[in-house]
């Protein structure tokens, strides 16, 4: 069957005409003699086009074509007038209602057969096309819900690269990038920067005592405490490496990190974990050592971990469990 087409015409001669004829072209046709019947039959059934007559009794052919195309069901079916009105005016009307072409009576039987199979095919033609464009549109929509999960998975893997895979804070990389990132802007900002750096005090003799799950713990636990005290929005707690970790303190005078870095140290003793094995306490503790100022292009970054790091090696040699800035005594415990 080479189509379907729904043929509406009042008139019975002219009815049962195109009704054979484009039988004998292939197509199954649904003779309609009313507009009623013609609407009634494309509800039913959708055909692939409708040959409509204009003028009929009770409803005309506009008003037909009308109703077809206002229904988003039917409104893609093509219509083509068939009617003995031959001025402007009526086809301008006709068109305007949504037809796709416009046949005078007395008509000609391949012109008919012509015009119904370009209307056809165009009709095909529309349909394959609009499925190619939603199969585009399932296609792009599936390639950006990829990129967004693979948006999201670079981000994941970004933050993992970025972070402490044993505490969840940031790692030694991580610290690093933002070292030369906010001494850098400090340059520019005239605003200090500080830096803490922090030991666990004889933290291998408590791995060898108690194991290296329960070391692990230990780590994790100081981690979080330390953390817990560092909480402005710029601040960074970094695991420096093994049992070391580093307070990046941006926009921070050294007299203040001081005195940020006793509460971190103050938070760590209140843990309350054992530590039987060290020499000194029994009681996990730490040792911190804080360096800062307002830094120049003269500096580099590392010369702040130098001095750091300095003021560190000051307080644990000055017996350990306290917080040394460099230039300065020890805090009061």
């Amino acid at each position: 069957m080479k189509g379907d087409i729904l043929v509406v015409d009042d008139n019975p001669v002219n009815l049962q005409v195109l009704t054979a004829l484009l039988q004998g072209q292939g197509y199954k046709v649904r003779p309609a003699n009313s507009g009623f019947r013609a609407l009634r039959s494309a509800q039913a059934a959708l055909p692939d086009l409708v040959l409509l007559d204009i003028m009929m009794p009770e409803m005309d052919g506009y008003e037909v074509c009308r109703q077809l195309k206002a229904d988003p069901a039917s409104e893609n079916v093509p219509v083509i007038f068939l009617s003995a009105l031959d001025e402007v005016f009526d086809k301008v009307k006709a068109f305007e209602c949504g037809c796709v072409d416009y046949i005078t009576k007395p008509f000609h039987a391949a012109e008919i057969v012509t015009r119904i199979e370009t209307q056809l095919r165009l009709a095909r033609m529309m349909r394959e096309l609009a499925e190619r464009n939603a199969e585009l549109a399932r296609l792009v929509e599936t390639v950006e819900l990829k990129s967004r999960a693979l948006e999201e998975a670079n981000r994941v893997l970004e933050s993992l690269s970025l972070s402490d895979g044993l505490t969840g804070i940031a790692n030694r990389r991580h610290f690093d990038t933002r070292l030369d990132a906010d001494f850098r802007r400090c340059i520019r900002s005239r605003q200090p920067l500080s830096l803490v750096m922090i030991d666990i005090d004889h933290f291998k003799s408590f791995n060898d005592f108690y194991g290296h799950q329960a070391g692990d713990d230990c780590l994790k636990r100081v981690a979080e405490a330390i953390n817990t005290v560092f909480r402005r929005g710029g601040d960074l707690v970094t695991r420096y490496g093994g049992e070391e970790f580093a307070v990046l303190l941006p926009e921070t005078a050294p007299d203040k990190a001081h005195i940020a870095a006793e509460r971190a140290r103050i938070a760590v003793r209140e843990l309350g974990i054992l530590h039987n094995a060290s020499p000194s306490e029994t009681l996990v503790t730490i040792s911190a050592g804080v360096a800062g100022a307002i830094p120049d292009w003269t500096e580099s970054p590392s010369s702040l971990v130098k001095r750091a790091d300095a003021a560190l090696y000051a307080a644990k040699k000055d017996g350990r469990d306290r917080v040394i800035l460099e230039g300065f005594e020890e805090i009061a415990k």
